[in-house]
Formats: C-alpha cells, structure tokens, sequence
C-alpha cells in the first residue's frame, strides 16, 4: 500500500522546470514580469541581455535550417529555446562567490544562461506579440529600453570574460552611440517586428530613426 502511494506522489519541479515555466504564462503576465525585472536593471546588464538576443537570434536561424532538413528536436522558436536554456539552470545552478570580480567557470556559465533566459522572454513576447498583434505597445517599450543601453556594447566588447570575440564580433566596431543604435536595431532586433507601427513610432521618438531605416537596410523578417 505505502509504495503504491509513493509511486504516485509528484516530485517537486527542479528549478530549471520552474523558470521553464514562464514561457506558458499569459502574454500581458509575462510582459509585466519583464518590465518589472527592467526596472530593476543596470544599463549594462541589458547591454548583456543584447548580445545574448543577437546569439540566441543566430543560432535560432541555423537551428531552422536544421528543422527544414527534417532533423528534430532543435528549438525553433525563443520560447523553446527559453525553456531549453531554462533546464540548464539545473546542471549549473548559481554559485556563492568568495571574490566577485574573479568569478569561477561555473559562475560564468551560469551568468551566460540566464542572460540567453532573459532574451528567450523578450523573443517570447516578441513573437507572440508579432503572432497575434496584441500587447504591440508594451513589447515596443521593453524594445525601446534595452536599445537604448547600445552605447555599452561596445565597453563589453573590449572588456567581458562572458562572451567570445565571435561572439561580439557584430558589436565590436568603435561606433558611436547612433551607429550602435542603428546596429542593435537591424542585427538584434526581430525583423517581423519592424512591421509593426507601434515599433516603427517607438524607434522614431525615441531614437529619431525613420521608417526608410528598416526599408534601406536588409534584415531577416522571419526571427
């Protein structure tokens, strides 16, 4: 009797299923948990949050080209991709540092999953905002405050143990802050965004960069 009780008792989710969670969550609930993690934010660790999306962005390409060859199982979506990068959180679990500015390899990876966690949120409601044309002017404002930390990119290019130089290749260029901008706006961001009047109004207002930007200059409308 007692072991058929244990054989049914649910184990307790890892913390790698409980942030994997959050892509299931309703598009409104996750666009508020985001904006409440931005407030909280330094200017450089949404800099960080840029290079991880430009990444995540990369490889979720070569991953669709994958798909198209009929090889399964490789996320195709940031939302799968989130939730993969989010069971990694149990194989490298935060670590306690003795010296914060020498931290250890397993420190270093755990800083490099959850900044590609944090940009799986912002592609999640990215594409889902995309998909359904709903919550457009929230997602456009948390677009609008990670662009604006592109003047960082090029100080973490020079000087973080996070990334590879391939890696930060595309931000490496000693550009100035307009040319940085008009980088992260064309290689970072989702192209199928830039289809949308509330992202081409917040790029204008807050950037000054016109429509004619997006129609000028090749980018990918498909991620």
């Amino acid at each position: 009797m007692i072991f058929s009780w244990l054989r049914g008792k649910k184990s307790e989710p890892s913390r790698g299923e409980l942030f994997a969670q959050s892509f299931d969550l309703d598009l409104p609930v996750l666009i508020d948990l985001i904006g409440r993690r931005l407030a909280k934010e330094a200017t450089a660790e949404r800099a960080m949050l840029l290079v991880a999306f430009k990444n995540a962005r990369s490889e979720l390409k070569m991953f669709r080209r994958l798909k198209k060859e009929e090889r399964a199982g490789v996320p195709t979506t940031y939302a799968e991709f989130g939730r993969a990068t989010a069971k990694l959180f149990d194989k490298y679990p935060p670590t306690q540092e003795s010296e914060p500015e020498i931290p250890k390899a397993a420190e270093l990876k755990h800083r490099r999953l959850f900044h590609f966690y944090r940009a799986s949120m912002v592609g999640a409601i990215s594409e889902r905002g995309h998909e359904t044309n709903q919550q457009m002017h929230a997602v456009a404002e948390v677009w609008g405050e990670y662009i604006a930390s592109s003047g960082h990119l090029t100080s973490i290019a020079k000087h973080s143990r996070l990334w590879s130089e391939d890696e930060l290749s595309w931000c490496a260029a000693d550009f100035d802050d307009e040319m940085q901008t008009i980088n992260v706006a064309l290689t970072v961001v989702p192209g199928f965004l830039w289809q949308h009047e509330e992202m081409l109004a917040m790029a204008k207002k807050r950037f000054g960069l016109h429509r004619t930007t997006f129609l000028t200059r090749g980018h990918d409308n498909e991620i």
